[in-house]
């Protein structure tokens, strides 16, 4: 139960740092303006939570995260989608939505879902009256006919998804993956709490349009970056709201053993993720591309903040305050997570993508097409793409990528 008077939110953050800091910083803002928030995280992230004001519920347990996406496979396009629907969404799913009957009170309590929280959605299916707010981190969540996000390598796009001027096509393969995959999946846990808790019928093809609130839906990145599904979302519930830029620095969990470096020799950064535990012959190869260069290279990886690969021009640290180091870094080398993407966008340097699954490939595409980066497709490529990346100058433009979390905040607490 509640334990003040004050409006209650319950917000969700099914997946890794890169999903919780937009979550948790929503949540910040939301206490701000008087709101008691309840956020419903792996074990991990507890600390970010309670870092923003907010009272964290812990779904996922550590052991159980950490041997979810420690297996390799959980890094691979088609493997990792079925392992974050399987283990994570399903793991998800039932602890959330008995939270919510716990705590739910009529007139009082708003639902905030990260776009994976299917708990949520059929929640506000059973109680109409209780807004919901769907928050989509990133493009490569919407689905567009005619301009498809992009989800996977190339050598598989190019054979089963045809880009641009083929919406029938590609509205059959949407068909087909909710069929044969999406249903199979999600659908019998999601239809199983529909129809004990509220008697409704079982509903089919879930990711394509009922898994939007019919409230509001909030895009958490600016129109430009995704005009495509601007012109094709445009609507009184859709808004774009802006990049959340947030950090979400809790206590000890960012690395102070390091401070950003302030010289002319500034480092390139290099990172995977905040839940990769690093990829060391990668970053051993991008050290010893940069020692010939007389370039110093930070590598950044939670998981392993004391990565030591041979080199001498290389400084490892654990989890760090990107908005605070980027701007003394030439460039960024990175997985292609949406949070690193908009800080790297926000600090004006350039960063290579090496896209390894999920929404990853799309944010590589995108940096591309705005001439903000480099996508690197091949690993064979390397050298010349470091070198590049060296000598890359990201030009100012007028693309705003001003901080949303407040923004979006008043537009959940006006609903």
């Amino acid at each position: 139960m509640t334990t003040t008077d004050r409006p209650i939110a319950i917000l969700s953050a099914c997946g890794s740092r890169g999903d919780v800091n937009p979550i948790a910083a929503i949540a910040r803002e939301l206490v701000e303006l008087g709101y008691e928030c309840h956020v419903s995280v792996a074990e991990p992230y507890a600390d970010v939570v309670s870092a923003a004001g907010a009272i964290p519920n812990v779904v996922i347990d550590r052991k159980s995260f950490d041997a979810i996406v420690s297996q390799s496979s959980f890094w691979k396009p088609l493997a990792g989608g079925r392992r974050v629907l399987t283990e994570v969404v399903q793991g998800f799913f039932q602890p959330h939505l008995d939270f919510i009957e716990r705590h739910y009170v009529p007139g009082r309590t708003t639902l905030v879902a990260h776009p994976l929280d299917f708990a949520s959605r059929v929640f506000r299916e059973i109680h109409p009256d209780c807004p919901l707010t769907s928050i989509h981190l990133a493009p490569a969540m919407m689905r567009h006919p005619e301009f498809p996000p992009r989800l996977l390598p190339d050598r598989v796009w190019t054979r089963w998804v045809l880009p641009s001027g083929w919406p029938r096509w590609n509205r059959a393969t949407y068909w087909l993956g909710d069929y044969c995959f999406l249903d199979r999946i999600l659908g019998p846990t999601v239809n199983r709490a529909r129809r004990k808790l509220g008697g409704l019928p079982k509903q089919r093809r879930l990711m394509n349009h009922w898994w939007h609130s019919p409230d509001q839906v909030l895009a958490m990145y600016p129109a430009w970056f995704a005009p495509e599904i601007a012109s094709q979302y445009a609507s009184e519930r859709f808004h774009f709201v802006g990049f959340p830029l947030d950090d979400g620095i809790a206590g000890e969990s960012a690395d102070q053993s390091f401070e950003p470096p302030v010289s002319e020799n500034r480092p390139l950064l290099v990172t995977t993720g905040s839940a990769h535990h690093g990829d060391a012959e990668f970053v051993r190869r991008v050290a010893q591309i940069c020692q010939r260069r007389n370039v110093p290279v930070v590598s950044c990886c939670p998981s392993n903040p004391r990565l030591n690969v041979g080199t001498n021009n290389l400084h490892s640290v654990g989890y760090i305050p990107l908005g605070r180091w980027l701007p003394h870094c030439r460039g960024l080398i990175h997985h292609g997570g949406v949070g690193t993407t908009s800080r790297a966008i926000d600090a004006g340097i350039p960063q290579m993508i090496r896209p390894l699954a999920f929404d990853q490939f799309d944010h590589a595409q995108r940096i591309e097409r705005f001439c903000l980066g480099i996508w690197l497709r091949n690993d064979r490529e390397l050298e010349s793409a470091v070198s590049r990346l060296l000598e890359y100058e990201v030009k100012p433009s007028d693309r705003p990528v001003a901080s949303a979390n407040r923004v979006a905040a008043e537009m959940i607490h006006r609903l």
